[in-house]
């Protein structure tokens, strides 16, 4: 195509966009047929030269919808005044000019023009460098120009950089390598500035703290950006503040550096460290708050949202927040969406973490290491639409937990450890859910799963993309097997039979398991040696059950103080009163328990790791059962934690129902401990110690 002219577009009245790139056009002459265009793109032709006849047609038409794109045409000249009296809503100028001088020209040629957006610059991978000299763009001053965007420049300094910029309103600074700013004075109108992609090290904010009308400022991108030394307090009207993807490290945000009387937005995503401290509460208009893939402190330690009411966006993704507290996200009471993938929460608040969020549209949960989902969890969510919940460690996924979410519409809990779903939980995602993404968990095939298997084949016939990554994982046959196409054939009545079976097996083994010993011990007292009920002749008062690394106690203090005392009781220990070559458990039995009115029991750490102990007692407890004339006084020589007791049902049952003795340093406490077992030691063998 070499010229416009050429086109037969003329009977597309609608038409507003035209791409006539990469053509052989040589001239920069637009047809009046063409003046309704949005977008008119010649990149990359062979425009060489603008002629000021080119664009006689286009002055005073109305063209300020019109976005002219002629970068990458090599332009050498630009006749004076051959924009004059033009409007456009952009002109795209990148890549055209080869050298610093050429460019001066052009701006300057330009003069008359008016224009809402101007890009100028060069290329990145361009081999030729445009340099900032100086008055450069000194062509400015005969524009009527309000957004400026400068690309690619070679900058070293910034001297009359900003003269002709007065009435500019929105400035940008894309991937040049200003490293830093001269020092002068701007009268401007500007309302927006950007540096982007810059190798500045500090941020230029003696410079902007002279923008005094100042509402959006991004610093972004700018990878030797390490911290900010200048106060921005001075720009009370700025309402956007971006400094994301630099690597700032910053020990006090938002303290006096960072105004926040008139702040709406703030994005602190992608740096190195950012530390919230309690000046960051003032900012009571900020509608969003980003801090994603930065690390930062304090979140979920403190409450240190409570004064944001007006928030409605918070981003925490990858910020590795551990959340502790119940009122981690108080005082959000607008906040519409919430995102916290890659944080974690500790189990206890879950249940009350996100309570005050009754205005949340969105919650995103991925990798949270989520295992169980309390009830109460999503309770006063009721606007809930997106929860996105996917690779986590959720083993099963409640019907209880998404009863109260009345507007959900889309839910994720992909690549979790979800073997299947309830038949409770497949009504309530059926209900008004409009997109469910089930995807990359372990599902189980067999019968049990039937009905989840039937849903999944349901709702793959009125959407054929729901189940692609539904998958089987058991059992083995049907490994990679797709949900939507597994047909079982489960008989339900021998699934049942089956299942009673099972049950009565385990039962009866219990039952095995649990008469064992009592038939054991049977056999030693009826069959073995004779044994009559009435022929056992009491010979002590107590035989001692205790751990052997106990032994020092009943030696130094148990033994002088019962045997030696008046009265005098008469007590049966292991190492004394055994036979030399008789069975371990008949010593215990017939030469202990059934000689002894009572069985003295010294409970420690000790004896509870002591598996002879364990016996020892339950024995005891058994022979008491049986003939029920042996007491059982329990003494608790050193505490006992709770957990330690846990494998010991029995001793922790027992304890919960018999009052016992406390043996205790003090003198005056001993007084009691000794009266009281010595009157334990006197009651009626067929009584437990009343103490």
């Amino acid at each position: 195509l070499a010229s416009l002219s050429e086109l037969q577009v003329g009977h597309f009245p609608s038409l507003q966009e035209l791409n006539a790139a990469k053509n052989c056009i040589d001239r920069l002459h637009i047809p009046s047929f063409l003046f309704k265009l949005h977008v008119l793109d010649l990149r990359a032709n062979r425009i060489a030269k603008i002629n000021k006849e080119d664009l006689d047609n286009l002055r005073g038409a109305n063209t300020s919808n019109l976005s002219l794109i002629l970068s990458h045409n090599s332009i050498n000249s630009i006749d004076p005044g051959a924009f004059r009296f033009v409007t456009l809503q952009l002109l795209h100028l990148k890549g055209c000019f080869s050298h610093e001088d050429i460019m001066k020209a052009s701006l300057n040629a330009i003069s008359g023009l008016r224009i809402q957006k101007l890009l100028i610059g060069q290329y990145r991978n361009s081999p030729t460098k445009v340099h900032f000299k100086e008055n450069l763009l000194e062509g400015l001053c005969g524009l009527e120009v309000e957004e400026l965007t400068i690309m690619g420049l070679y900058i070293t300094f910034t001297n009359t950089f900003f003269g002709c910029m007065e009435n500019i309103t929105s400035l940008r600074f894309i991937h040049t390598n200003l490293y830093q700013f001269s020092h002068e004075s701007i009268a401007s109108n500007m309302q927006k500035f950007e540096l982007k992609y810059s190798a500045i090290v500090k941020t230029p904010f003696y410079i902007i703290s002279e923008l005094k009308n100042l509402k959006e400022l991004r610093i972004t991108n700018n990878e030797r950006l390490t911290n900010i030394d200048y106060s921005l307090e001075t720009l009370d009207k700025l309402e956007f503040l971006d400094l994301s993807k630099n690597n700032i490290m910053m020990r006090s945000c938002c303290d006096e550096s960072i105004p926040g009387k008139s702040l709406k937005h703030l994005n602190f995503s992608y740096n190195s460290y950012i530390g919230l401290r309690s000046f960051f509460l003032n900012m009571p208009h900020l509608l969003s708050l980003d801090l994603s893939h930065s690390k930062v402190d304090s979140v979920g330690q403190f409450p240190i949202f409570m004064t944001l009411y007006n928030l409605t966006y918070l981003d925490l993704s990858y910020t590795s927040c551990h959340f502790v507290i119940h009122c981690s996200f108080c005082g959000l009471f607008n906040l519409v969406e919430l995102r916290v993938p890659h944080t974690t929460f500790a189990p206890d608040i879950l249940a009350s973490v996100f309570q005050n969020l009754s205005s949340l549209r969105l919650l995103d949960m991925e990798s949270c290491g989520l295992r169980n989902l309390p009830n109460e969890m999503f309770g006063h969510l009721k606007r809930l639409q997106v929860l996105n919940l996917s690779k986590n460690k959720l083993m099963e996924l409640p019907a209880s937990v998404l009863l109260s979410l009345f507007a959900l519409q889309h839910l994720n809990i992909r690549s979790n450890n979800i073997q299947g779903l309830s038949n409770d939980t497949i009504q309530v995602l059926s209900k008004s859910l409009e997109k469910v993404d089930l995807s990359d968990n372990p599902y189980d095939c067999s019968c049990t799963q039937e009905q989840f298997l039937m849903w999944v084949r349901e709702m793959s016939i009125k959407n054929p993309n729901f189940s692609n990554h539904l998958e089987c994982k058991t059992p083995e046959h049907l490994q990679g097997s797709l949900l939507r196409d597994v047909n079982l054939k489960c008989s339900w009545t021998l699934i049942y039979i089956a299942m009673l079976l099972s049950v009565v097996i385990v039962f009866l083994l219990l039952l095995v398991y649990h008469f064992y010993l009592k038939n054991s011990f049977l056999y030693l007292c009826f069959c073995h040696r004779g044994y009559k009920k009435s022929a056992t002749e009491k010979t002590y008062d107590a035989f001692v059950i205790h751990s052997s690394l106990d032994e020092e106690w009943v030696r130094e203090e148990l033994l002088p103080e019962l045997e030696g005392g008046d009265p005098s009781f008469q007590l049966c220990v292991h190492y004394r009163n055994f036979e030399a070559g008789k069975l371990i458990l008949e010593n215990i039995f017939y030469n202990g328990i059934c000689c002894s009115r009572n069985a003295l029991v010294l409970l420690s750490p000790n004896f509870i790791e002591s598996k002879w102990c364990s016996f020892e007692f339950r024995l005891a407890l058994f022979w008491r059962f049986l003939e029920d004339e042996c007491g059982i006084i329990l003494i608790l020589l050193e505490p006992i934690r709770e957990d330690q007791l846990k494998h010991m049902y029995v001793l922790k049952k027992y304890l919960s129902s018999k009052t016992y003795l406390k043996w205790d340093k003090n003198h005056k406490e001993r007084e009691v401990f000794w009266k009281r077992l010595r009157k334990a030691l006197t009651q009626s063998r067929k009584v437990d110690a009343p103490l």
